[in-house]
């Protein structure tokens, strides 16, 4: 009799440990890379331009988000900052039918939008909206404006052919995201490789307002 209450006893409290540990689990929040690519493509509508914006974005973001600063890691290549995992998990989601490529962009299937708005539920408000500014500001850019922005914010470039053409067209890409409204004329001069003075010259030059861009970037929206 009293073997068989100590072993009910070992049941219940085996119950109440599996119980707290899943808690537990659910307190630590988003913790694998897939589910950060996940709440990414939440982010951007449920449709990612490219794998490269994916890859940026997430680079970008990490750098304001601690825990997943410390999930993913970022190595200097060709284009710019770049993670093999966040590489991998995006042609493992393509092959569990998760993500979808399309003409356009990445994007979630219908499985993959079930399970990315249950994560995105787990985020923290202050995640969720750096997540949500970080995928607003990237998805209007091209691929080359997207890496333009990168090397000159970030860095984390090796010398390539990628970074030569990139700069070549410097003033050109700087200009074309100025009249989007992503940057500052501040930092659109950075992008160039101008001062400001010599940029609103530029401007002048090429019938523009210097004005018009006058939009917060992600570095400075972080500073106010």
């Amino acid at each position: 009799m009293a073997e068989k209450g100590a072993a009910s006893l070992r049941k219940v409290n085996v119950s109440r440990f599996m119980e707290k540990l899943r808690r537990a689990v659910e307190d630590l929040g988003i913790v694998e890379p897939i589910e950060w690519v996940l709440a990414l493509l939440h982010a951007f509508g449920g449709k990612a331009p490219s794998k490269l914006h994916i890859q940026k974005a997430l680079f970008v973001a990490s750098r304001y988000i601690d825990v997943l600063r410390e999930t993913l890691e970022f190595k200097a290549y060709r284009m710019g900052p770049w993670s093999e995992e966040v590489n991998d998990v995006v042609e493992s989601a393509i092959l569990s039918g998760l993500l979808t490529p399309s003409e356009n962009g990445i994007a979630l299937t219908f499985r993959g939008a079930a399970k990315a708005r249950s994560v995105w539920k787990k985020l923290s408000d202050r995640d969720r909206e750096m997540l949500a500014r970080v995928a607003s500001l990237l998805s209007r850019m091209s691929e080359d404006e997207l890496l333009l922005y990168i090397y000159t914010l970030y860095g984390y470039s090796e010398k390539s052919d990628v970074v030569t053409k990139i700069l070549r067209r410097r003033k050109e890409l700087a200009l074309s995201m100025l009249r989007k409204g992503l940057v500052s004329v501040g930092l659109a001069a950075k992008m160039a490789g101008m001062t400001v003075q010599d940029f609103v010259k530029y401007l002048r030059r090429r019938g523009v307002k210097p004005f018009v861009g006058e939009v917060s970037d992600i570095e400075e929206a972080e500073k106010l």
